[in-house]
């Protein structure tokens, strides 16, 4: 199981799923009870979404190297703060709006924090975040968006419609997670991920892997499903390996996703001995 390593990803995963119900819930009910017109207009809305979303997915696999991806991935945490930022303010420009305006202007902001996100997922299990020991920066960070949240929300009961100015005041607090990433990361929090895939426990005296076997297919590595070790260090079978690259020359980690290149064939891939002498030694307890 992937464990995302920063706090961005639990906030805009949640924040995915929310944007994909409030979409449902918007397309259902816009025809019952605002007419063709309406909508129209959002599926001309929806068409245009759509189309972002293909350009995003197909420049997901896109590589750079480890100093521009380190950059991109904390100027992306500081890009869905202010994101979060901006829809906060930009509710006051609009405090009367309706119901199907605040989902456009809802919509709209978490589409583009959803573009940031897919910068931030690639990289898990590629960099991850070390909380530890950095408690005053956290602590800044919580503050400010206390405050912020406070100064938001009196300001919103001064208006007659108060739903829409508190609820975006209330729900994009929630990016202050990405403030709390952008800032540990910029004070050396960010670190290269460190694979932890042949963890060995002490159990009545004996070395016990935590893991023996292929991550994909579950099959116990042996002399006939070879571990072989792709470029970001983890270990994956001879057959699942050859499956994953088919006819190329690129092997895509399933954990991680970095990209490995095969110079000739998969039998050119490092055999992981370390794993089959314990496996090894496992069968002979």
């Amino acid at each position: 199981m992937i464990i995302p390593p920063f706090l961005t990803n639990y906030v805009q995963l949640a924040n995915l799923a929310i944007t994909i119900i409030a979409s449902i819930v918007a397309y259902i009910l816009t025809p019952i009870y605002l007419g063709q017109d309406y909508f129209l207009r959002l599926n001309i809305y929806f068409l245009v979404a759509s189309i972002f979303v293909g350009i995003v997915i197909w420049s997901y696999n896109y590589v750079l190297s480890d100093y521009l991806a380190k950059i991109n991935l904390i100027n992306s945490f500081g890009l869905i703060f202010i994101c979060g930022i901006s829809a906060k303010l930009w509710i006051f420009l609009q405090p009367d709006a309706d119901l199907l305006v605040l989902f456009y202007i809802f919509f709209t902001f978490n589409v583009i924090s959803a573009f940031l996100y897919s910068i931030v997922h690639k990289h898990i299990r590629i960099y991850q975040m070390k909380y530890r020991g950095r408690f005053g920066i956290i602590f800044f960070g919580i503050l400010v968006n206390g405050l912020a949240l406070v100064l938001g929300i009196t300001k919103g009961l001064e208006y007659e419609k108060k739903f829409g100015v508190i609820f975006f005041q209330s729900y994009y607090s929630f990016f202050t997670a990405s403030l709390l990433d952008l800032m540990v990361g910029y004070w050396g929090g960010l670190q290269k991920y460190q694979p932890r895939h042949i963890e060995l426990l002490q159990i009545g005296g004996q070395r016990q892997p935590a893991h023996s076997g292929c991550p994909i297919c579950i099959e116990k590595f042996s002399e006939t499903e070879i571990p072989r070790i792709l470029k970001c260090g983890h270990t994956i079978c001879q057959q699942c390996a050859r499956n994953l690259k088919g006819d190329t020359n690129k092997i895509q980690c399933p954990t991680c996703r970095q990209e490995t290149i095969v110079e000739g064939s998969i039998d050119s891939l490092p055999k992981n001995f370390a794993v089959l002498d314990i496996q090894h030694e496992n069968e002979q307890v």
